[in-house]
């Protein structure tokens, strides 16, 4: 996957977690290339990936980190993107991962919307 773009890599885990399909390799090297290539994400990217991740029940907590970590970055510069916030505390709800950073991040920009 190492030719996949951070958009291809959401969207195939978005498409196999709309089926409802596991797919262990794939997700985990869906997780590998994304956590190299965050640099490069957008936050749709990260936000679809970890949907798709938690949609499937999936506890990556590298990538989990690594999301955070990236969206948080996002978010400071003022990119709220409603849509994409919200999909982020529904996957770490779901996943009950407890990111008080990322949900303190997604607080401050749904507040100064």
């Amino acid at each position: 996957m190492a030719h996949f773009a951070p958009q291809n890599l959401a969207n195939t885990a978005w498409a196999f977690a709309k089926l409802a399909m596991m797919d262990s390799p794939l997700l985990d090297a869906v997780s590998h290339a994304l956590q190299r290539q965050a640099l490069e994400c957008d936050l749709q990217n990260l936000a679809n990936t970890a949907w798709a991740f938690a949609a499937l029940g999936v506890q990556d907590r590298p990538l989990m980190s690594t999301v955070s970590l990236f969206a948080r970055g996002i978010a400071e510069t003022g990119d709220c993107d409603p849509l994409g916030l919200s999909n982020l505390a529904w996957a770490f709800a779901t996943l009950a991962i407890f990111d008080c950073p990322l949900l303190t991040a997604v607080s401050t920009c749904a507040c100064s919307s």
